[in-house]
């Protein structure tokens, strides 16, 4: 039931989230993904999702303005698009995330080697 209702809304469905996709979305997300084939947070490439910062249900006419788009990774990476765009609650966001990202691969880049 749940899944189903994830997949509908993913293909622009509606449900439970609201808002019906732009039928752009997908030529937007494979766009974005072709220059930002990486999670921004960890530099993981494994199911990797095209993530907003302001969410399409909240803010539909940011749905594909790609300064709102942010690369993270799903479930069988690091999971940063859930524990970090969404703060580990689905109903909940994180502004700072393009922020966070930076700061995360400063960290990872800086980091002394034992």
């Amino acid at each position: 039931m749940i899944f189903q209702v994830l997949t509908d809304w993913w293909r622009g469905y509606g449900g439970i989230f609201g808002g019906v996709r732009s039928p752009k979305w997908g030529e937007v997300r494979k766009n974005y993904l072709k220059f930002n084939p990486v999670c921004e947070m960890c530099g993981s490439n494994k199911t990797i999702q095209v993530h907003h910062k302001q969410p399409f249900h909240l803010h539909p006419a940011l749905e594909l303005d790609y300064s709102n788009l942010i690369t993270l990774c799903g479930f069988l990476g690091h999971n940063c698009h859930f524990v970090h765009g969404h703060l580990k609650d689905f109903k909940s966001f994180n502004v700072d995330i393009k922020t966070d990202a930076v700061l995360l691969q400063t960290k990872i880049k800086n980091r002394p080697y034992a």
